[in-house]
């Protein structure tokens, strides 16, 4: 669950807010923060936290996704995949 990590969103900035969740979520799964198989909290649950819209952290896990970082199943969740799942293990991503 993601609801002790600190996820921190700077509204100011002029990064999107959907990148900058996807950053700082890639960077608790690459450090191990996030173990593989760990259920990420909804998307209700995130952008209620956040005080974003749903659909910004949509995007953010959708660009994890075509990572290889997480998993979505319908009805199921969002989990942290093994890292010989992830497109690049060894460095971070840097699609936008």
């Amino acid at each position: 669950m993601t609801a002790t990590l600190p996820l921190p969103i700077d509204k100011n900035s002029p990064v999107p807010l959907y990148h900058q969740l996807a950053l700082v979520l890639e960077a608790a799964i690459r450090s191990g923060a996030l173990t593989p198989g760990t259920r990420l909290d909804n998307e209700m649950v995130l952008a209620a936290r956040l005080r974003i819209a749903r659909v910004t952290v949509r995007s953010a896990l959708k660009l994890l996704v075509d990572a290889g970082l997480v998993v979505r199943a319908r009805r199921a969740g969002t989990y942290v995949t093994d890292p010989d799942q992830w497109v690049c293990p060894d460095a971070p991503s840097t699609s936008s």
